[in-house]
């Protein structure tokens, strides 16, 4: 697969696949899989909550564990009173044990948006199976949410993701001891960057 030495090569950053696994609610014919397709043109290509009464989510499954680097969030051509003006976007190998990745909102204007993740414990980068996006508040008051678009950022490449996940199987299963016993880990010089 090419030349270059092994501990020299940084792994590509790429737009990942993933699709819509579970969601709180939708409105109408605001589908959750709108967001697989950026359409800014288009009031309709969106995913619309039923209601703003929490919790309102989507659940997104990554075609194959991920190193979730970033997020991007598409938007309509046009301020919109159902932009989200705050969010949460949680990631984990499993639906049950999720971590915090992001705190933040949107402006409320047409420009996409762009947010890095966290994607590090200890200075281990960690996979993601599942991203969970939270939003918890619209531009416009008691109005419902909606997410127009969005695209993931990151590194899916297996020998680079899969060290990652034996060092976070380890991490995750014995939750009563610290990271810091666990980084000293076997895996731990092949999956940080």
């Amino acid at each position: 697969r090419g030349g270059g030495g092994a501990m020299a090569v940084v792994p590509e950053n790429r737009v990942l696949s993933f699709s819509v696994f579970k969601w709180s609610s939708y409105s109408s014919t605001y589908l959750p899989e709108n967001i697989l397709v950026d359409k800014p043109n288009d009031q309709s290509s969106r995913w619309s909550s039923e209601s703003n009464y929490p919790p309102q989510y989507l659940m997104l499954k990554m075609e194959r564990p991920a190193i979730v680097q970033s997020i991007t969030f598409g938007k309509y051509e046009k301020t919109h009173v159902c932009n989200l003006k705050k969010f949460k976007v949680f990631g984990g190998m499993s639906e049950e044990n999720m971590t915090e990745l992001l705190s933040s909102g949107l402006k409320n204007d047409y420009n996409k948006e762009t947010f890095t993740l966290k994607h590090k414990i200890d200075e281990q980068m960690f996979p993601c199976r599942f991203v969970k996006i939270v939003p918890l508040m619209s531009w416009g008051p008691s109005f419902n949410f909606s997410i127009w678009y969005i695209e993931l950022h990151g590194i899916e490449e297996p020998d680079v993701v899969q060290p990652c996940l034996n060092w976070y199987s380890k991490v995750s299963l014995p939750l009563r001891r610290s990271h810091t016993q666990l980084v000293k880990g076997e895996n731990q010089s092949e999956c940080v960057t």
